[in-house]
């Protein structure tokens, strides 16, 4: 038995995913579908969520603060600097 039901998802996420599933053969139903019977298979989601940790918490804190920061302007620069 199938049912129909509607979700709300993000254009731009829609959008770019409908051409993956395209280049694969697959609708965007066919790929709903791929992704509950995986779920209900697994009793998991196909994929790990994470919680970022603290220490990269902290990283994205000294970015938006610019503290703590470098900034190369090559990757040569980088690696010279780490050396």
């Amino acid at each position: 038995m199938r049912i129909q039901t509607s979700l709300r998802v993000e254009d731009k996420f829609y959008q770019d995913a409908k051409v993956v599933f395209s280049s694969l053969g697959l609708s965007f139903g066919d790929a709903v579908n791929i992704f509950l019977a995986k779920v209900a298979t697994e009793k998991a989601l196909p994929f790990t969520l994470e919680v970022p940790s603290n220490e990269l918490n902290a990283r994205i804190e000294n970015i938006n603060k610019n503290e703590n920061t470098q900034i190369f302007d090559s990757v040569d620069e980088l690696f010279s600097n780490l050396s």
